[in-house]
């Protein structure tokens, strides 16, 4: 998923929702994002605490809009879903 794609997506959602990622059985908070090595891409980096969508927007401010977003296994982002089940609306990537 390129940044501009999930920032155009997310336009008007609550700053506040986090962010996480879905793995094949898990679903895990993103803390941080880092270059990927051969590229210069994006790799979502778990913790124990997840983002903020204002983090995330704020981070990558300086980024080309054509930055492609990859999962903490270098694997491609594809998109996201919501989940509604607190005040603020949770981002799962996967």
């Amino acid at each position: 998923m390129k940044f501009i794609d999930l920032t155009e997506l997310t336009h008007y959602m609550s700053p506040k929702s986090r962010l996480f990622w879905q793995s094949e059985a898990d679903i895990v908070p993103v803390a941080n994002v880092k270059f990927a090595t051969t590229s210069p891409n994006l790799v979502l980096v778990p913790g124990d605490k997840a983002m903020t969508l204002s983090q995330l927007t704020t981070r990558l401010q300086d980024m080309s809009p054509e930055t492609q977003l990859f999962s903490p296994d270098a694997q491609p982002i594809f998109g996201f879903h919501l989940q509604l089940t607190s005040a603020e609306p949770e981002i799962i990537l996967k």
